[in-house]
């Protein structure tokens, strides 16, 4: 009957009308911060499409797993987006490699589900350093550890899930499908 963000919009308009939440209360617990980063990283991913940065990087790492196929592009793409989440927030992480992982499902004229899915898990990750994610760096702090600490525990643990991810992902959701 009614498309869901309207129906979102007119649900808190309600709510407001009956007074189970008030307008001060709204202001003070809406994520400002999250619709920003989410927002940035949309308008990034966008520019990095209209100017053809997500294309040439996606040109950069297809002749790097060229030799591979769409399968190797797909680690490829993953493999990109755990290094950058390892090294800034997820969220940028995602911003960034989602326009290439695009671009390069598009190049092989394949669904870009897979390739979606490679950017989520792999910004979804960080578990080797403490500056990929602000609970690791909270952690890190106040637990007193040492980067080598992260590194010791966080690659066998990444090596797992990334061979979970690379093993289940193409199985859950073929190259092939949708198209």
């Amino acid at each position: 009957w009614l498309p869901l963000a309207k129906g979102l919009v007119l649900l808190l308009l309600s709510y407001l009308a009956i007074g189970a939440v008030t307008l001060g209360e709204l202001k003070r617990r809406f994520p400002l911060e999250l619709v920003l980063i989410v927002g940035s990283a949309l308008s990034l991913a966008k520019l990095m499409l209209d100017t053809g940065l997500a294309k040439g990087m996606a040109d950069t790492l297809l002749g790097a797993f060229s030799g591979f196929g769409v399968f190797g592009a797909f680690v490829g793409v993953y493999l990109l987006t755990l290094l950058l989440t390892e090294l800034i927030t997820n969220n940028a992480a995602a911003a960034l490699a989602f326009p290439v992982a695009y671009a390069i499902a598009t190049s092989f004229g394949v669904d870009s589900r897979p390739f979606i899915l490679a950017v989520v898990f792999g910004a979804s990750a960080s578990f080797i350093s403490p500056y990929g994610y602000q609970t690791n760096l909270m952690v890190f702090n106040a637990g007193n550890y040492r980067f080598i600490d992260f590194v010791r525990l966080g690659l066998p643990l990444s090596l797992l899930y990334s061979a979970i991810v690379l093993f289940l992902v193409p199985m859950l959701f073929p190259f092939d499908a949708g198209l």
